[in-house]
C-alpha cells in the first residue's frame, strides 16, 4: 500500500542521514541483555574449592586473576581484595606448596562427596536427637569432660584428634578449618598441620557410656510404670 511504501522510504531516509542509527540500536539491544557472570580461571577455582572457599571465586574472576597471577600474590595483596586474613594465608600456602597438586573434582566425585556429607549430617542429627531424649538421664550423671567437643560442647559422635592434641567432633573441626582458620579452637595456638586422626578409643568409651544411659533411661521408665 501507499502507507507501507511511505514508511519504507522514511526508514531509508533516516538510515541515509544518520548512518550510526542502526549501530546505536544494535548496541542498545546488547546493553539490555543480562550481564553474564565472569568466568574465572579453573585452576584458581580448584584451589579455592580445595579450601572450601568457592564462594570467593567470583571476586577473583572480577579481578581477572589467573593461576599464574595467583602464585605471585602475597597475603597483603589478597587482604587488599577484602579476603579475610586466615583465608588469605591459606590460599598463599596452598598455591606455594611445591608437592601439592590441586585436582578439580569431576561430577561423579562431587556427587560422592555430597552423599558422604549428607550421611554425616544425618548421623549427627540423629545423635543430637538421642542426646536430647537422654538429657534428663544425663543430668543425673556426671558426663566426663573428655567426651565433650570443645567447639559444640556436646557429647561427641565421631571424635577426631587434631594437631593440638585435643579431640573434636569431626563435623565441627572440619567446619572450623573450612573457614580458613589455622589455629587451635581450644588454645588459639597455631596448628602444626591439618591432619585429623580418628580416636577409636574415645569413640568406644562414648558408645559404652551412652548405652549405659539408655539402659538407665529404660530402668527409670520401668520404675515409673510400676
Amino acid at each position: 500500500t501507499s502507507r507501507d511504501v511511505a514508511a519504507s522510504e522514511t526508514s531509508r531516509d533516516v538510515a541515509a542521514t544518520n548512518p550510526t542509527h542502526g549501530v546505536a540500536e544494535s548496541k542498545k539491544e546488547e546493553d539490555e541483555e543480562p550481564r553474564r557472570a565472569p568466568v574465572g580461571d579453573p585452576e584458581v577455582a580448584a584451589v579455592l574449592g580445595s579450601l572450601s572457599l568457592s564462594a570467593m571465586a567470583p571476586r577473583f574472576a572480577d579481578e581477572l586473576i589467573d593461576a599464574a597471577t595467583l602464585r605471585l600474590l602475597t597475603v597483603e595483596d589478597l587482604e587488599s581484595m577484602r579476603i579475610p586474613p586466615a583465608a588469605a594465608r591459606a590460599i598463599v600456602d596452598a598455591v606455594r606448596a611445591p608437592a601439592k597438586k590441586v585436582v578439580t573434582l569431576n561430577q561423579e566425585e562431587s556427587f560422592k562427596v555430597a552423599v558422604h556429607q549428607s550421611k554425616i549430617e544425618g548421623e549427627l542429627a540423629d545423635h543430637r536427637a538421642d542426646l536430647a531424649r537422654l538429657r534428663h538421664v544425663l543430668a543425673r550423671r556426671r558426663v566426663p569432660e573428655s567426651y565433650m567437643c570443645p567447639i559444640s560442647c556436646e557429647i561427641m559422635l565421631d571424635p577426631i584428634v587434631a594437631a593440638d592434641g585435643h579431640t573434636y567432633e569431626r563435623r565441627c573441626i572440619e567446619e572450623w578449618l573450612a573457614t580458613g582458620a589455622r589455629t587451635s579452637p581450644a588454645t588459639n595456638a597455631p596448628l602444626a598441620h591439618l591432619n585429623l586422626t580418628p580416636s577409636h578409643a574415645f569413640k568406644s568409651l562414648i558408645t559404652e557410656f551412652l548405652e549405659e544411659m539408655r539402659e538407665l533411661e529404660a530402668a527409670l521408665g520401668d520404675e515409673v510404670k510400676s
